[in-house]
């Protein structure tokens, strides 16, 4: 226990203050950073996964260009 003259606290007391109004935030910061960057991280990868099968739709396209004229 604590004691300030005519206020004490307890270790008890203190220590959930500390959690609760200290820590706690900071925790929930943490998460909410870490929450929004795996969910950039997974757009950016989407991203480049549509922009690889774009450029594989665009050599198939080419490729069936040059076999149409070939046979024209």
């Amino acid at each position: 226990m604590l004691d300030f003259g005519a206020v004490s606290i307890e270790w008890g007391t203190l220590l959930f203050q500390l959690f609760s109004f200290i820590l706690f935030p900071i925790v929930l910061l943490l998460g909410f950073l870490k929450i929004l960057s795996s969910r950039f991280h997974l757009r950016r990868q989407t991203i480049r996964e549509l922009e690889d099968r774009v450029k594989a739709f665009e050599k198939r396209i080419a490729t069936l260009e040059k076999e149409r004229d070939d046979k024209a």
